[in-house]
Order: C-alpha cells, then sequence, then structure tokens
C-alpha cells in the first residue's frame, strides 16, 4: 500500500476529521503522514500542542511529515507555504492526499485546497486529494470510509488534545457525525465522508 499525506491548517483539525481512516490505514500496513501548517501564537501552548499531536498520532499509527508554523486566522498560501507543502509531495510522494473539504466554514481550512492546489502544480504531483469534515459536514459526499472498528481508537486520539477538549467535547462531537454518516450512508456504524477536490 502507497504513502498517504492528511494535511491540517490546524493541529487535531486531522484527528477530529479522518482519525478513524489514519488507524485503519496504518493498521493495514499504509505509511499515513501527517503535515500540519500552523501554529499555536504562544510557544508554551505550541509545544504543548505538539506533544498532544505525537500522542495522538502514535495512537492512530501516523507519523509526522512537519509543521510549517505558520500563523492561523488567518492562514495565508504564499510561496513559502506552496514551498512547504510542495516539499511534503515530492518527499512522501503520497498516492493520495487528505485535506480539510474547501466548503469548511473555517476560513483557514479552506485555504489548505488552495495551499495543496498551487504545490501540486508547482511539483507535477499526480495525487489524488480528498477531502475530509473538520467543522462543517460537506453538502455532496462522495466516498465513506467504515471506522466501527476504528472508532474508540479515534475518541481516544481526539481526547489526547487535552488543551482543546477542555472547553468543548470535540470527540462527542466527531463520533456523533460519524454516527450520522454511518446511519444515512448504510456502510456502516460510524463512517467518515470524503469528497473530491479536483485540484
Amino acid at each position: 500500500m502507497k504513502s498517504r499525506l492528511v494535511i491540517a491548517a490546524h493541529a487535531d483539525d486531522e484527528t477530529i476529521g479522518c482519525g478513524g481512516m489514519i488507524a485503519k490505514y496504518a493498521r493495514q500496513g499504509a505509511d499515513v503522514f501527517v503535515g500540519v501548517l500552523t501554529r499555536d501564537p504562544d510557544d508554551e501552548a505550541h509545544q504543548l500542542r505538539r506533544e498532544e499531536a505525537r500522542g495522538a498520532w502514535g495512537l492512530l499509527g501516523a507519523r509526522e511529515a512537519g509543521w510549517a508554523s505558520l500563523r492561523a486566522h488567518p492562514l495565508i498560501r504564499d510561496a513559502a507555504v506552496v514551498d512547504i507543502v510542495g516539499e511534503w509531495l515530492t518527499t512522501m510522494r503520497p498516492e493520495i492526499v487528505f485535506i480539510p473539504h474547501p466548503e469548511e466554514q473555517d476560513p483557514d481550512h479552506a485555504t489548505v485546497a488552495q495551499i495543496v492546489g498551487s504545490a501540486k502544480l508547482s511539483t507535477g504531483s499526480t495525487c489524488t486529494v480528498l477531502g475530509y469534515e473538520v467543522w462543517t459536514p460537506m453538502q455532496r459526499p462522495l466516498l465513506f470510509e467504515d471506522i466501527s472498528t476504528e472508532i474508540e481508537t479515534k475518541r481516544a486520539a481526539i481526547e489526547y488534545f487535552a488543551s482543546q477538549t477542555a472547553r468543548r467535547d470535540y470527540a462527542d462531537g466527531a463520533t456523533g457525525l460519524n454516527r450520522y454518516r454511518g446511519s444515512t450512508s448504510g456502510r456502516g456504524t460510524y463512517v467518515e465522508a470524503f469528497c473530491a477536490v479536483p485540484l
């Protein structure tokens, strides 16, 4: 199985959006890498988030691609971040890249597609790009991944981000959406939904 690259605007997007898929592919023997584009503005908070992310990714079976450490809110597409993502595409040579789907309401999430599109163009990558749900359910999901056997691993991985889940129960929200996707798609008890992103 070839490598997969999961790109997140903020560390925890990837675990909330497609943690089950990450765990499932890793268990099947794929090399799954995670790259994060932004950082917390406070150095201590950023270091804590990195430690939380490593714990979550270790549980899921993902490997670290890198941290662009850019400013969040707004995340801006510029030459520097396009070069960073281009390096990830060149180094990992992923068959599939997963990103927040372009209609996410968080503008940082939506900007990821623009960055990846530019990086694909600059590197000549032919990878397939699929969008995952973080905060905004997509209107027309095309692909469904049954993560029923990975749901408890996903929940535990989300809870590694204690600095974030202390304020909101992200694990409950994410697994609730996965349960909804399972009920409406008929593909399993817990399902992650994806859309094709034509970049």
